[in-house]
């Protein structure tokens, strides 16, 4: 792993950047959540939060033939910075003037629809520096470098918070991170020898935009759409888009739950470090499992057993605080090797030229089920017991790990290193 690291100036550029982007995106998203719900007292306005940061990926699936095209160096420099702008701007407000809510939902959906455009081109530029047998290697490692950069930031959050610190504090930290991930983003670089394949897909494609573009871009886009309805794609999607279905029905009332649980704002920032913590675990997860089992195995078993984790936690951190805690932890970890495993599929499937539609697709699916979840989960947070909506969500990923047995194209998924690009539907 550290082989790589070492060896691959390329990749190194990008691990930092896309571990202090990581860090950076995570505090957003983990502590707009608790300042709205620490300012208002609404599930509602935890609800609409959520919504806000699902609802523009749903339109990932328009953009993806125009991120494979792009140049994902240049896109990734404006969404870095557009979204330190948004933090930026939230963090004069908390200084100067109060950020009502009207302001931190626009501020929310600005950074959503930077993440619209980011994600895909981070998925498609890391098969261009580094190569297909170490893309799980490399994936860890940037999970473990950016995770033990979030949890010194943690450290420290919890200290201010510890302090009775105000937002602004947070914020400005936020920003002070997104800003080098910007400064970062200027050391990024495209490999010296560039492969005949993207040579000839970047031909193709200045060929078709020459003749007829919009012929073109909805060729693309039909392209990445039939390749997400063949073979193993669509039931590993449907399984990821119901797992963020459930998971953000549970995530917009996680506040409420850490301050039940652990009776203060702190507490919610516990849960935040251990969940960096637990998905550092996750990376570990993956390399121990990569090479003893297939896919398959790590899929269906992976999902049932992270439900059934879920559900001991809620069960067990009412009486014994500690040991809820290490299940969380271990929630955390196996749901994070799940997605990890899921973003390498994504990376090795698609021939190079449907990498980013592919992923946007996913991303598209994925946000409508997240943006529904939010909503429910904040109508749910208003008429259930929390613990319920929690419990709730276990049992959802139980179910969907049984109904992936039943996928014969997922029972035959092999090792992660033995999985190779596959010809897109006719």
């Amino acid at each position: 792993m550290f082989k790589l690291f070492s060896e691959n100036r390329n990749f190194r550029s990008l691990l930092f950047f896309i571990s202090f982007g990581g860090v950076g995106r995570g505090m957003f998203s983990i502590f707009m959540m608790w300042a709205i719900h620490a300012t208002f007292q609404n599930p509602i306005y935890t609800g609409i939060a959520g919504f806000m940061f699902s609802a523009p990926l749903v339109a990932s699936v328009i953009i993806g033939p125009f991120v494979d095209r792009w140049d994902k160096i240049k896109v990734l420099r404006i969404v870095e910075l557009t979204k330190f702008s948004a933090v930026m701007l939230i963090f004069l407000f908390q200084v100067f003037s109060y950020p009502t809510v009207w302001l931190l939902f626009p501020a929310i959906f600005a950074f959503s629809i930077a993440s619209l455009f980011g994600a895909p081109a981070y998925t498609a530029f890391l098969p261009r520096v580094v190569a297909g047998e170490h893309l799980v290697k490399a994936n860890a490692l940037i999970n473990i470098t950016g995770l033990t950069a979030g949890l010194g930031i943690m450290a420290g959050l919890l200290f201010l918070t510890a302090r009775e610190a105000g937002f602004a504090w947070i914020y400005g930290i936020n920003a002070a991170v997104l800003l080098i991930t910007v400064l970062l983003s200027a050391f990024l670089r495209y490999p010296t020898v560039i492969d005949e394949e993207t040579n000839g897909e970047a031909s193709a494609a200045k060929t078709e935009d020459e003749s007829s573009p919009l012929k073109a871009y909805f060729d693309e886009l039909k392209a990445g759409l039939s390749f997400v309805k063949a073979g193993v794609m669509l039931p590993l999607i449907s399984a990821t888009v119901f797992m963020g279905f459930f998971s953000n029905i549970a995530y917009v009332n996680f506040p409420r739950f850490a301050e039940i649980h652990l009776g203060s704002a702190s507490g919610y920032v516990l849960f935040s470090a251990l969940a960096l913590t637990g998905s550092m675990i996750g990376s570990i997860i993956c390399r121990a499992v990569e090479a003893k089992y297939s896919l398959a195995k790590i899929f269906i078993g992976g999902f049932v057993v992270t439900g059934i984790i879920r559900i001991l936690f809620v069960q067990v951190i009412p009486e014994h605080r500690t040991g809820g805690i290490l299940l969380f932890v271990l929630y955390v970890g196996f749901a994070s090797a799940i997605l990890l495993f899921y973003q390498v599929v994504i990376q090795k499937a698609p021939p190079k030229n449907l990498i980013s539609r592919v992923a946007t697709a996913d991303t598209s699916l994925s946000a409508i089920a997240t943006a529904l979840g939010a909503l429910m989960g904040g109508a749910l947070g208003t008429i259930l017991e929390v613990n319920t909506v929690f419990i709730i969500q276990g049992a959802s990923y139980i179910v969907i790990g049984m109904l992936l047995c039943f996928s014969k194209q997922v029972r035959r998924l092999p090792e992660s290193s033995e999985l190779e690009a596959q010809l897109p539907a006719q």
